[in-house]
């Protein structure tokens, strides 16, 4: 389990350079966000550790997929760095920087890696892992779209079920399908390329 460990400790470490950054104007709403990635990557590995327990098992994988979400919508957080021209001529904004690009990088890696751990376990033939691959980049894209710009949250899932799923029918429409299609060809992408060979 030394993996976790070392992935809890990127966490910690990169929440405190964001914290040290706040005086800076660094954006410590970004600690919360990785947090929310960080709960998919441990519900991922609590899969693995419960896979025995016939209810415990169900259950942290109905977590992992309600929290898969937050970890590609830190990408949306470049919308935020409208500063980006003065990275290479202000040392405060060129720390500022890596406090964005690092938390973005760890949420995607979680992401990644909870995949690569929940799909693990099923043993899938190489074209269904393609397709529940793309499924989940699909379902996730509409839900990053939801969280972006109607400001829902995984928790709304219990405390706003009916809106929840009346915001993912509304994200089809055809003005919005653009971010949601972006999203999910970005994320099928990452998850395709993060993938071992399967020889089944």
């Amino acid at each position: 389990m030394r993996k976790p460990l070392l992935i809890h400790a990127f966490f910690l470490f990169i929440s405190f350079f964001i914290y040290f950054q706040s005086s800076n104007g660094g954006p410590t709403y970004l600690i919360w966000n990785m947090t929310l990635a960080l709960i998919a990557y441990d519900s991922a590995v609590l899969t693995l550790l419960f896979k025995k327990q016939r209810w415990l098992y169900p259950l942290f994988l109905i977590v992992w997929l309600g929290f898969f979400p937050n970890t590609f919508y830190m990408i949306t957080d470049l919308v935020h760095m409208t500063w980006a021209a003065d990275v290479l001529s202000q040392p405060n904004v060129l720390l500022l920087f890596f406090a964005f690009v690092f938390s973005i990088f760890f949420a995607v890696f979680c992401g990644l890696e909870s995949w690569t751990l929940v799909k693990g376990r099923w043993q899938l033939s190489w074209y269904l892992e393609l397709l529940l691959t793309a499924g989940l980049s699909f379902i996730s894209g509409l839900a990053i779209y939801i969280g972006r710009y109607d400001r829902l949250n995984t928790w709304d899932l219990l405390a706003q079920p009916q809106l929840v799923l009346q915001k993912l029918w509304s994200a089809l429409q055809q003005e919005r399908l653009p971010f949601v299609a972006g999203f999910a060809l970005l994320q099928f992408m990452c998850l395709v390329f993060s993938a071992k060979e399967n020889k089944k």
